[in-house]
């Protein structure tokens, strides 16, 4: 019996504590994940918000940004498109 190995993917999400995100896009990469990111809240590059999110997948924006909080998280489903409406 083989088992089903699915390609890794990362989904890029931010929102308010407490709700569903609403900022919902899934990468091939993890470096595109945390580059998207970094992009649409506009961080500092080398800054100690983008230094944390590289290092743990997650951020707390503290709701300066537009939003609470941002994350990537790795995922193994077998449909990337089923995140977001188009892969990127």
């Amino acid at each position: 019996m083989s088992k089903n190995h699915n390609k890794p993917h990362f989904i890029a999400m931010s929102g308010s504590y407490g709700c569903i995100p609403d900022n919902v896009v899934a990468f091939e990469k993890r470096t595109n994940a945390i580059k998207h990111i970094i992009d649409i809240f506009e961080l500092p590059v080398y800054g100690r918000k983008a230094d944390h999110l590289r290092k743990t997948g997650y951020v707390d924006l503290g709701g300066d940004f537009g939003a609470d909080y941002a994350e990537i998280v790795r995922c193994t489903c077998e449909n990337i498109e089923i995140h977001n409406d188009e892969v990127a």
